[in-house]
């Protein structure tokens, strides 16, 4: 039993550090999302949809909360 606690524990951390710079992706991604969030908010003030602006405006703001936790990976 020792053995097979002991395998699974070395498979566990491998498995963890194949993805540990993962973060790097997932943050430029949530950027590209910002983005398009903007872009959205400008595509409806110049059309004049308020619908569009309030939920770029929720897409925006929920994006840039879900990037919160990567602080650490940010801060040196």
């Amino acid at each position: 039993m020792n053995k097979i606690d002991k395998k699974l524990d070395v498979s566990a951390q491998n498995g963890k550090s194949k993805y540990l710079n993962d973060w790097k992706l997932e943050v430029c991604a949530l950027i590209g999302f910002c983005f398009s969030g903007v872009i959205f908010i400008l595509s409806g003030i110049k059309h004049g949809d308020i619908l569009t602006i309030i939920g770029s405006c929720v897409w925006l703001i929920s994006c840039v909360i879900w990037l919160i936790p990567y602080r650490k990976y940010l801060n040196p």
